[in-house]
C-alpha cells in the first residue's frame, strides 16, 4: 500500500474502530444490523468470516438495499460494508485486513466524505488479542493507516443463554462448529476468556433466554473476570448505542495501557503483572451480592516442577464448578472446585530464566513459556526510562538477589478457601535446602545489573 494514500488531512482526528467478538449465534450480526438500522451515525463495515461465503456481510448488505428502497445490489450500494471471506483476520488474512480499512478510506475520499466510526465484526473463531497485537505493531513501525485509523473500543457479546455450557466444556474449538468455522484444537473455554478479558464493553445478550436469578450471577461472574469493562444486558442487540459507538474510547487503559510484565527472548511482550490490582475494585459488590472475589497469591520462591505437576493433578479435571451456581462440593473435594478462574506468572527451578504462565478457566488448564524475566534481560534491551521501566521496577524484590522472578496468581471464584489453595501450592514451594542448593546454582550466572 502506498503510504501517501494514508495521511490524515491536518487536525483530522483518526477514525475509530471498534471491533467486535463472539461467538458463532452470539449476535454480532443482529447488533451490528440494529445499529446501522438504528444510528445517525456514518459507519464504515469489515465483515470477517472463515467460511467461503461471508453470509454476515450479505446480511448487512440486503439491510442497507431494503433502506434505500434499492432492487439490484450496485458498488455504491455496497460501497460501506467490506468482505473478509475465507480466513481469520486475527492470522490467515491480517495484511488484508489493513488493506479493507484503506479500501473503504479511499471509498469515502472519491467521494469527499468521511466516516464516524468503523466497526469490524470478527468471525466467531477470532482472536482479539491478535488482532489488538496487530495494531500495536502497526503503531509501533509508524505504519502510514495509523494516521487515518485507531482501535478504539473492543465490544464482546457473550450469549447469556450458553455461557455456562461454554465455560464447563472441555471441547476443542475444532469440534464446535456451532460456535464458528475453522476453529483448531484450542479448547472452547479458553477463547470464550479472552474475548472476555479483552473487552471494553460486554454484552450479555439474550438475557430474555436466562433465569432472571441466573443473570446476576453472570453479570457478576464476567465482571470479576474483566473488572473494567462495561458490563450491558440487551436481548436481540438491543443496546444504547452512544454508550458503546457514539464517542470515542481511545485512551482506555484496558484496551491500550498494557505494559511488559516480563521480556520474550523475541521481543514481544506480555500483558503488566500489575493485573490483578484492578480485581480489588470490583469484590466489594461482588462479594456482597454473590460471594465472588479474588485474591492474589504471591510467593518470592520458586515452585519444584515435579510437585507442582502432582499437585495440579490432583486438583483437576474439575467437573462441577461452585462458582457457576453448581452444588457444594464434598468435603475432602478439590479446593480448585470453588475458582472460576486463575492466572498468573510462575517462577520454576528448572528454568531460572524463563517466565511461565499459569492460565486456569473451567476446565482447561496450561502452563506456558511466556518469555523471560526482566532481571536476566541486559539492560541495553530494557525499555529507555519512563513509566514502562517503573512498573518493571515495581516487581523487583528489594530484599532479594532474584529481581521480579515470583509466584503472582490472580484466583477468583466463589466461597473459595484461600487458606487450602494457598497450603496447597506452598508444599510444591522449594524447601529451604532445595531453596539453598538452587541459589548456589544462581551465583555462578548472576543476573546483568539493572540502574
Amino acid at each position: 500500500m502506498a503510504a501517501n494514500q494514508s495521511h490524515a488531512a491536518p487536525g483530522r482526528k483518526p477514525i475509530p474502530v471498534t471491533m467486535l467478538s463472539g461467538f458463532l449465534g452470539a449476535g454480532k450480526t443482529t447488533l451490528l444490523r440494529y445499529l446501522l438500522e438504528n444510528s445517525t451515525l456514518k459507519i464504515g463495515c469489515i465483515v470477517n468470516d472463515v467460511a467461503a461465503v461471508n453470509i454476515d456481510a450479505k446480511l448487512i448488505r440486503n439491510d442497507r438495499n431494503r433502506d434505500r428502497g434499492a432492487t439490484n445490489n450496485t458498488t455504491s450500494d455496497l460501497a460501506d460494508t467490506i468482505e473478509l471471506a475465507n480466513g481469520c483476520a486475527c492470522c490467515s488474512i491480517q495484511d488484508e485486513l489493513f488493506a479493507s480499512f484503506q479500501q473503504l478510506l479511499d471509498m469515502a475520499d472519491k467521494r469527499g466524505s468521511t466516516y464516524d466510526r468503523f466497526v469490524l465484526e470478527n468471525s466467531g473463531v477470532a482472536e482479539p488479542q491478535n488482532i489488538r497485537d496487530k495494531f500495536n505493531e502497526a503503531i509501533a513501525a509508524n505504519h502510514p493507516l495509523l494516521s487515518r485509523i485507531a482501535l478504539d473500543t473492543l465490544v464482546t457479546i457473550v450469549d447469556s443463554s450458553t455461557f455456562i455450557t461454554d465455560w464447563s466444556s472441555r471441547t476443542p474449538l475444532a469440534a464446535r462448529p456451532d460456535l464458528g468455522e475453522g476453529g483448531n484444537l484450542r479448547p472452547v473455554v479458553d477463547l470464550l476468556v479472552e474475548q472476555i478479558e479483552c473487552a471494553d464493553f460486554l454484552l450479555l445478550n439474550k438475557t430474555d433466554l436466562l433465569e432472571s436469578d441466573k443473570l446476576g450471577s453472570l453479570t457478576s461472574i464476567v465482571s470479576s473476570l474483566n473488572p473494567l469493562a462495561q458490563v450491558i444486558s440487551c436481548s436481540q442487540g438491543r443496546i444504547n448505542i452512544e454508550q458503546v459507538f457514539g464517542k470515542q474510547h481511545a485512551g482506555h487503559e484496558h484496551a491500550h495501557g498494557h505494559t511488559p510484565g516480563h521480556a520474550s527472548g523475541k521481543g514481544q511482550g506480555v500483558v503488566g503483572c500489575a493485573h490483578h490490582h484492578h480485581h480489588k475494585r470490583q469484590e466489594t459488590t461482588a462479594a456482597a451480592r454473590f460471594g465472588i472475589r479474588s485474591f492474589v497469591y504471591l510467593r518470592r520462591r520458586p515452585f519444584h516442577p515435579q510437585r507442582l505437576k502432582e499437585m495440579v493433578l490432583k486438583w483437576l479435571p474439575v467437573t462441577q464448578n461452585m462458582a457457576l451456581g453448581d452444588t457444594a462440593p464434598d468435603l475432602g473435594a478439590s479446593p480448585i472446585k470453588s475458582v472460576l478462574r486463575s492466572k498468573g506468572f510462575m517462577w520454576m527451578s528448572h528454568s531460572h530464566a524463563t517466565a511461565f504462565y499459569w492460565s486456569h478457566a473451567g476446565q482447561h488448564f496450561e502452563i506456558r513459556d511466556e518469555g523471560d524475566w526482566w532481571a536476566g534481560v541486559p539492560d541495553e534491551d530494557w525499555p529507555e526510562a519512563g513509566p514502562q521501566r517503573e512498573v518493571i521496577l515495581a516487581d523487583f524484590d528489594p530484599t532479594g538477589p532474584y529481581g521480579d522472578r515470583r509466584q503472582e496468581i490472580v484466583f477468583i471464584g466463589a466461597q473459595m478457601d484461600q487458606a487450602a489453595i494457598c497450603n496447597q501450592l506452598d508444599t510444591a514451594l522449594l524447601t529451604d535446602d532445595e531453596m539453598q542448593k538452587y541459589a548456589d546454582n544462581y551465583r555462578k550466572t548472576p543476573d546483568p545489573a539493572h540502574a
